[in-house]
């Protein structure tokens, strides 16, 4: 799904915009603090119904306004009808449409509108907190398995009714949410190792116009030894469990590495080279995604030039421009758009809130 024409009020210095991007790459120019991130902020809610800067609706809402409106309609391709998507987001209340319906969870707009973001810190996907490449691979798995979604919820649910048993001291129930936690859990981690099993071709063919023939090797961690069932785990577990008050073992503690001849990546290359490593890892997924579903993706960049030299720049452009994706990207200086050398491209300008399509 592309986005074929996006309203906005209220998001953060943004009073109101209106503008028809093009399918392909859209550039969006200006000043730091002129508003081009949260322009991105405002496509990220449309498809996302949350920001990706903040968890408070009310630090994204327009000051002294109470709520903001995100509008948009989105196309599979050029001949297709449009889909209408709406969010209103306030201080205590969250508002999702999708084509004429209210929706009461942001699943099906996420599965209507998926849209990817690159930014500054995604450089941290590989060397911070697992936390962030469990969320990798499970919006992945979410988009490419209808079951996983259920599953995941399954297992969320299972594990915190475990964990409070464990808080209480008691045994008495535990073996009720370790089944739980196995039939779900070992679903959970299938999907997840089937998804990396489908994004390694295209993470090896980005990985290698970035960074060269290195052979990178993508690697699941379940998150326990997988050559011991995980009931048995979980029972071998239980003692250490009671003491600390939490499962110390399951797909919540799931990751993935990235290495290349059996060392880790982030142990031996450059900052910028990890950067355009998580690159790789990001715009594969992407990849992957639309040639799943048979359409376009929404790709957003926020702020492609930073910690990239101008020859990897290139190569990221060069890139970008093979694809079919739509891609939103935010600078600040204007000679990237010729550098890009792109057809199909727009270029908006952001200057105190207010956007102009050059």
């Amino acid at each position: 799904m592309t986005l074929a024409k996006l309203d906005a009020s209220n998001v953060r210095n943004i009073e109101t915009v209106n503008l028809i991007p093009s399918p392909r790459l859209n550039f969006i120019l200006g000043p730091n603090g002129s508003g081009k991130t949260s322009l991105l902020e405002a496509i990220h809610i449309l498809g996302r119904a949350r920001s990706f800067r903040s968890t408070q609706a009310g630090q994204v809402i327009r000051f002294q306004q109470d709520d903001l409106t995100v509008a948009g309609k989105v196309k599979e391709g050029e001949a297709s009808n449009p889909i209408t998507i709406g969010v209103r987001l306030g201080r205590r209340k969250r508002e999702i449409a999708l084509a004429g319906a209210r929706l009461n969870s942001s699943a099906e707009l996420i599965r209507a509108f998926p849209v990817l973001l690159i930014q500054p810190s995604s450089s941290g996907l590989l060397d911070g907190a697992p936390k962030a490449r469990r969320q990798f691979l499970d919006w992945g798995a979410f988009h490419l398995d209808a079951s996983f979604l259920d599953n995941w919820r399954g297992y969320a649910r299972a594990l915190s009714q475990r964990n409070a048993l464990l808080r209480s001291g008691t045994r008495l129930g535990i073996e009720i949410w370790n089944h739980e936690l196995v039939r779900y859990g070992t679903i959970v981690d299938s999907a997840r190792c089937a998804y990396a099993e489908r994004l390694r071709p295209y993470f090896h063919a980005a990985a290698g116009h970035f960074l060269g023939q290195t052979p990178f090797e993508l690697g699941i961690v379940a998150g326990w030894d997988t050559a011991i069932p995980l009931d048995e785990v979980l029972r071998t577990d239980l003692a250490l469990d009671l003491r600390d008050g939490y499962t110390h073992s399951g797909p919540h503690k799931g990751d993935f590495q990235v290495k290349a001849e059996g060392r880790s990546a982030k142990n031996y290359l450059s900052r910028g080279q990890m950067k355009l490593l998580v690159f790789a890892l990001l715009l594969a997924q992407s990849h992957l995604l639309e040639e799943s579903l048979g359409s376009k993706g929404c790709v957003l960049i926020d702020d492609l030039a930073s910690e990239l030299d101008s020859d990897n720049r290139s190569k990221l452009l060069e890139f970008l421009n093979q694809r079919q994706a739509q891609f939103f990207i935010t600078a600040t200086d204007p000679r990237i758009v010729e550098a890009a050398g792109a057809e199909e491209t727009a270029v908006f300008h952001v200057e105190n809130g207010r956007v102009t399509k050059v």
